[in-house]
């Protein structure tokens, strides 16, 4: 009996039968949406282990806390994640597919696993890079979303930080927005920390130069993640104007009556801005990994002064 609640297989599926009804009992997701968790969870238990897991269980449960924050206030200003805060099966995979491919990537490249198709440690390193990269970056980008609504002074646009925009304006960004992501990466980054120090066994992290790249990797690709979904949003997303409060958004429908079509690929929704934020999360986490630092940081850098002096 041991041994079979200790295989990979049947202990993923016992976790996430727990996590996922206590997750329906919370209104975290809807039906499609706990299928889809299921199926991503068991996916990242089996290939990534407990520490990518534990990682991806964070992303999870603090977007589920943070949509549920001040749902009231949020829905009277037309703030609020649609269908009461439950997550569907597109908000899942829009999240989850690119951490789950990674977390694949992992299992694939572990020189100690059965596929042993490399003996470079570096390649599941580089894939346990773009698991944290993705990971953060949709974690960042939903607690920013969902907290930064709070900030008591005006969002600006990302594409012209000069110009002040109403809450809840696709791409807009704020200080509280921006700190919020930061700390999400902080977060995950001490998740990754933990497991590295405390349960070596569980992360593909071989040399002690990898591992103080880990904590930095998790805050830069939460902080760049996070803003790139931002941009993706103002440039390529579906928008709509209201013209009751001017706001920029998503939603065909605001306060309490219909927007107009302003701009963006029409079919180009949330959901495909949430899937390339997080591969762009992943690629950064990649590249990160591979100590091009210096290369990410004034890239980072050359944004912000264009942005500025637009």
């Amino acid at each position: 009996m041991l041994e079979l609640l200790t295989n990979s297989v049947v202990s993923g599926l016992i976790v996430m039968a727990i996590l996922g009804a206590l997750s329906y009992k919370l209104h975290f997701v809807d039906v499609s949406g706990l299928i889809s968790a299921f199926v991503v969870g068991v996916t990242v238990w089996y290939t990534g282990g407990v520490a990518a897991f534990t990682i991806l269980l964070f992303f999870f449960l603090a977007s589920g806390v943070a949509t549920k924050f001040k749902y009231k206030a949020k829905a009277k200003q037309n703030l609020a994640q649609e269908g009461k805060g439950k997550r569907s099966w597109r908000n899942v995979f829009g999240s989850g597919f690119i951490p789950m491919m990674f977390s694949i990537g992992i299992y694939i490249f572990n020189p100690m696993g059965p596929f042993n198709l490399t003996s470079d440690p570096f390649m599941s390193f580089a894939m346990f890079g773009g698991f944290v990269g993705s990971v953060a970056t949709t974690t960042a980008d939903t607690l920013a979303s969902e907290i930064g609504v709070f900030s008591k002074s005006k969002p600006r646009l990302i594409t012209n930080l000069r110009r002040k925009v109403p809450r809840g304006t696709i791409g807009a960004v704020s200080l509280l927005g921006e700190g919020v992501a930061i700390l999400a990466g902080v977060m995950i980054g001490i998740v990754a920390i933990f497991f590295a120090l405390f349960a070596p066994a569980m992360i593909p992290v071989y040399t002690y130069e990898q591992f103080i790249i880990i904590f930095p990797l998790s805050v830069l690709t939460a902080l760049i993640g996070c803003n790139l979904d931002s941009l993706f949003g103002a440039v390529l997303q579906n928008r709509f104007v209201c013209e009751i409060c001017g706001a920029i958004t998503d939603k065909e429908f605001h306060c309490d009556y219909e927007t107009k079509y302003v701009g963006g690929f029409r079919s180009f929704t949330n959901t495909y801005v949430n899937f390339g934020s997080s591969g762009m999360g992943a690629t950064l986490g990649i590249l990160l990994g591979a100590g091009l630092f210096v290369w990410i940081l004034g890239g980072l850098f050359f944004w912000i002064l264009v942005s500025s002096s637009n």
